[in-house]
């Protein structure tokens, strides 16, 4: 019988494979480290739960993820360090991180500065299946989807970074197939024509590719003085209710954002500056949102006239009785939408170009909302209701017209519109699932472009790892009491749909 020489024998081998596999794995460890260390913040969905940024060396306190009662298993919080932490005014450290790896670059004064902060990028998405439950003869059919389709609805990144001494940044951005497919109805003509964005891929053999577009949700510095005043400047969401600005998909509740939400009876952004901060008064935390912005606009980096709006939400949180939050919000601005042309003047005998302006719609408003949520156990209630008037300046030049396709054609009138909703969910251990219901009201008499509108929802939302949601929700809308112009008020619209919503 052969033997191998001992030297040649697998235990020998598997030795010196294993020490060379240590020496490699010691040479690595640290970069291994460094590379691992921007660790995306996970949130304990309902929970006050810690989060520890990269760029921090303490640990902030990061809220709830909205609309997941207390015991919903860790769901990445997409709102982190921006909306969520904003409402619920939680501290956040503008510490530099002690191992953080500090760069310098010159200001253009020849001063050194150094730069004690890294960027972090996380978001969120959802795909999304929806099926029509309605005849073929409905009108429904010609302005919604009338095929079952299946679609990519948000595809949200966030970039955040601590910028060291109390100061810290975030910016939202939603990239979106849009405006490829958007149609734009003619009252005029009755045309109907869809946005066709087909373009040459000069990358490759000159294929046809669609493109589309990123919104920008928001983009804001902030600096905290204390718990009790932080200023924010920039792109922000209206810190109003409970949807409006926990609005990832993997953290609110339902598929489709409430009617008194999605209609912006407050307007959804505003660029300006935002003041805010709380306090604790046991065992209750009250906190306060003041804002200064342009306002609703058509233009999100310009306002039109001097006349800037104002906020304000006061809110009180408790945890003596599960976790109640009671809050109240209110806005106040001007809107303003002008066209303008160049004509040839002639001033003392010289021909100059001259701009002029003509007025397309002008209006005062005023918002107001209250909303209220309460987590006990498992079990979650929340609602919301928003009242919203428009009062258009003296003169038919500033009220736009109200197309055919609407009503009778005129100058559109001054108008009040309401809106209400509430939910109701109860977690189960079976796989972290919450039976949910939803029920909705939206309410505007004196708008013929706004109908009344009745809605409610029937889902499941199930969460079967801390990032991933599944949801299946079923909606029944009722527009009325009045057929309209086009017919929605003769049949209600059902609508199946199936959503996956995960976090990264």
């Amino acid at each position: 019988m052969d033997h191998k020489p001992a030297a040649l024998g697998p235990v020998p081998w598997r030795r010196a494979a294993g020490a060379w596999l240590v020496v490699a794995l010691g040479a690595l460890a640290p970069r291994v480290a460094q590379a691992a260390e921007p660790e995306k913040p996970v949130v304990a969905a309902g929970d006050t739960a810690t989060a520890t940024p990269a760029a921090s060396a303490v640990t902030p306190t990061v809220p709830s993820a909205p609309n997941v009662d207390s015991a919903t298993p860790a769901v990445p919080d997409p709102s982190l360090a921006s909306a969520s932490a904003a409402r619920n005014n939680d501290s956040f450290s503008g510490e530099a991180s002690s191992d953080a790896t500090a760069d310098s670059f010159t200001s253009q004064d020849g001063g050194e500065a150094e730069q004690q902060h890294r960027l972090d990028l996380y978001g969120f998405a959802d795909f999304t299946y929806t099926r029509l439950l309605i005849p073929k003869s409905s009108v429904w059919n010609r302005i919604y989807f009338p095929t079952n389709s299946f679609s990519v609805g948000n595809f949200n990144l966030y970039l955040s970074s601590n910028l060291g001494a109390g100061w810290r940044a975030l910016g939202e951005v939603r990239f979106l197939y849009l405006p490829n497919g958007s149609t734009h109805p003619d009252s005029t003509t009755g045309d109907d024509t869809r946005t066709d964005t087909t373009v040459l891929d000069y990358a490759g053999f000159e294929e046809p590719i669609h493109w589309g577009g990123i919104r920008i949700e928001r983009v804001w510095v902030e600096h905290e003085f204390s718990t009790l005043a932080k200023l924010q400047v920039g792109q922000f969401l209206t810190p109003y209710g409970i949807w409006n600005v926990d609005h990832g998909s993997p953290a609110v509740i339902g598929i489709r954002r409430p009617f008194a939400v999605s209609d912006e009876l407050f307007p959804e952004h505003q660029v300006g500056l935002q003041l805010y901060g709380n306090t604790f008064f046991d065992p209750v935390e009250v906190g306060y949102h003041l804002t200064l912005s342009n306002g609703r606009t058509p233009v999100e980096y310009e306002d039109f006239d001097d006349n800037k709006a104002v906020g304000a939400r006061l809110y009180a949180k408790t945890d003596a009785v599960g976790s109640l939050t009671v809050g109240a919000s209110f806005y106040r601005g001007g809107y303003y939408d002008r066209s303008a042309k160049y004509v040839v003047l002639d001033h003392d005998g010289v021909t100059v170009a001259d701009k002029q302006y003509t007025t397309i719609s002008k209006y005062q408003e005023l918002s107001l909302g209250a909303d209220v949520k309460w987590q006990w156990k498992r079990l979650l209630v929340q609602g919301e209701a928003i009242v919203n008037e428009a009062r258009f300046s003296h003169g038919t030049d500033s009220r736009p017209r109200v197309p055919a396709v609407v009503g009778p054609q005129g100058f559109q009138p001054d108008y009040r519109r309401w809106g209400a909703y509430g939910l109701i969910g109860y977690r189960t251990h079976i796989v972290q699932t919450m039976p949910y219901f939803i029920l909705q009201y939206v309410f505007a008499p004196d708008d013929p472009i706004v109908p009344p509108v009745l809605g409610a929802q029937f889902g499941l939302n199930i969460q079967p790892t801390p990032g991933v949601v599944f949801k299946v929700e079923y909606t029944y809308t009722k527009l009325g009491p009045n057929p309209g112009s086009i017919g929605l008020g003769l049949s209600p619209l059902r609508i199946l749909a199936s959503q996956v919503a995960w976090a990264f």
